[in-house]
């Protein structure tokens, strides 16, 4: 210690080593504040932890004392600094020392840290601190500030440290009013997140709506990244960057609710009856039912809750392709959707009215197959009109951006709702999704307490692993209560089983936890 303590005079006691001196203040700085990112409650999404640093002077006094209180591998980190000296910084966790004049401990903000919510969402930066995805990018110069969290020291005139003198701390960076607020809530976000890990869809998404506001409460896709070491996820053949809730996939049956809903717009009446014998041709195509299984006469409710292909066939060409895909584009299929300022989810596709003029390609149509590519985001218009009596808000995720000083600086402003579906036809497909739940594909959905409604989907790919096994698409979307809805829920795995197997059950606990979680009591 006497041969450090010596070799610090030297140092501090060098008038070179005041070359950065002003107005008699040297300072530093450990950290320029980037503005944090807030759930609809004000909970944080990013900055939830901190790690905290010494800040000692290169003075005789301050080595003693660190010397004394800190590990021998964080005193040898500062030692280097101050043995230089200048003022020195090092890690000490979750440690806290109470000030002194020799050094403080400040409290640095951890930007992402262990279990990170919505990490597709909220996005990333680089090692420059620029955002590169998600919300991150799309206000990455509001969430910019020139805010640091840093340590000012008192020199004298020839720029040797003062030994006396406080360190000086600015509480701004602790303490400023500003944030980008999003819709999410952070208690439904872990339930959704949770249940995701949970299940057997290794790669999918879910998306958790208002059904009134088109607010997206919950995001999440699997699998997931962590936001502190993205390089490992680039060579990760499950595209772990991708957010699949804003990207498309082949669509299946889900789409039957769609088809049932321009049927019932365009005069059809639920009670269009047809008969079933497993399959039906068309031209050189012979369409299927699961397993060609017959499923007799059957009217729209029925036809729904077993998700009969030969009823949709029939119903898509009673309906016509230009009917059908005057619904879907209100709907919003085919047409991206700007969830916050430049984050869009994809377009899909949609097929044209010219492509559906082929008997072949209005069957599949009808059923979800062929052509179409939809994403979650669009499966959300769907039941959030059909929950909200005929209406929708396009899905969106940021409330507002505030700077340091609590201004308001952005504000999203949701489009005029969109008015797809008459209030009848609303309730009437409200009716028939709940016996999907109650007695049909989608028994798995099934809650305690409340009832719910629902459809399944499970969609061919036309992609086949080495086993000449075909990937399957599959899906559910659905809202809840049932007789008071308050959320949408549309779950999706890329690569499943059945709809009923792979995602209803996912729906099922997400509800059940949510419902417990919250007061539905307003709704």
């Amino acid at each position: 210690m006497g041969g450090l303590c010596l070799r610090l005079y030297t140092a501090t006691t060098d008038t070179e080593a005041a070359s950065y001196i002003s107005s008699h203040y040297k300072t530093l700085t450990l950290d320029c504040l980037r503005l944090p990112i807030f759930d609809c409650n004000g909970e944080p999404l990013v900055n939830r932890t901190s790690e905290n640093f010494v800040v000692a002077k290169p003075t005789e006094k301050a080595v003693s004392l660190l010397y004394e209180c800190l590990t021998s591998d964080e005193f040898d980190t500062i030692a280097t600094a101050l043995l230089q000296g200048s003022a020195g910084s090092v890690s000490v966790g979750d440690k806290f020392f109470a000030p002194s004049n020799s050094f403080v401990t400040l409290k640095k903000f951890v930007r992402y840290g262990e279990n990170p919510l919505a990490v597709h969402l909220v996005g990333y930066v680089n090692s420059d601190g620029n955002g590169v995805s998600g919300i991150e990018r799309c206000f990455d110069e509001l969430m910019k500030t020139d805010v640091t969290l840093s340590a000012r020291f008192l020199c004298d005139a020839k720029g040797d440290f003062v030994d006396g003198a406080e360190i000086q701390t600015d509480t701004l960076y602790y303490n400023h009013k500003g944030g980008v607020h999003l819709t999410l809530d952070s208690g439904i976000q872990s339930v959704v997140q949770e249940e995701l890990r949970a299940s057997s869809i290794k790669t999918g998404a879910v998306l958790v709506c208002d059904v009134h506001t088109g607010e997206i409460k919950a995001m999440a896709s699997a699998p997931e990244y962590n936001p502190d070491k993205v390089g490992d996820s680039l060579a990760d053949g499950s595209s772990p960057l991708t957010n699949r809730a804003l990207s498309a996939f082949p669509v299946g049956s889900v789409f039957k609710v769609v088809v049932a809903a321009s049927a019932l717009e365009n005069g059809i009446s639920e009670s269009f009856s047809y008969s079933c014998r497993g399959s039906v041709t068309m031209g050189s195509k012979t369409f299927r039912c699961n397993n060609s299984t017959p499923h007799g006469t059957l009217n729209m409710q029925k036809a729904l809750a077993c998700s009969c292909n030969c009823y949709f066939i029939a119903l898509a060409r009673a309906v016509g392709g230009k009917a059908l895909l005057e619904t879907a584009s209100l709907l919003g299929f085919g047409q991206s959707t700007e969830i916050a300022k430049g984050l869009f989810s994809s377009k899909g596709k949609l097929p044209s009215a010219e492509e559906l003029k082929i008997q072949g390609a209005l069957a599949n149509f009808s059923f979800g197959q062929g052509a179409l590519t939809a994403t979650p985001v669009q499966f959300a218009n769907v039941f959030n009109a059909i929950a909200s009596g005929g209406g929708y808000f396009e899905p969106f995720c940021v409330q507002n951006v505030c700077n340091v000083s609590g201004e308001e600086v952005y504000k999203f402003t949701p489009k005029a709702p969109v008015y797809a579906l008459s209030e009848t036809t609303a309730k009437k497909l409200s009716t028939m999704l709940c016996e999907v739940v109650s007695e049909g594909t989608a028994k798995n959905a099934q809650t305690e307490g409340f009832n719910s409604a629902g459809k399944t989907a499970t969609a061919q790919t036309g992609i086949y692993n080495e086993k000449g096994e075909e990937r399957l698409c599959t899906w559910f979307g659905g809202f809840f209560p049932a007789e008071s809805p308050r959320y949408s829920v549309v779950i999706l795995s890329e690569n499943g089983t059945t709809g009923g197997e792979d995602c209803a059950p996912v729906f099922r606990r997400i509800a059940q936890r949510i419902f417990e979680q919250k007061d539905f009591s307003k709704n």
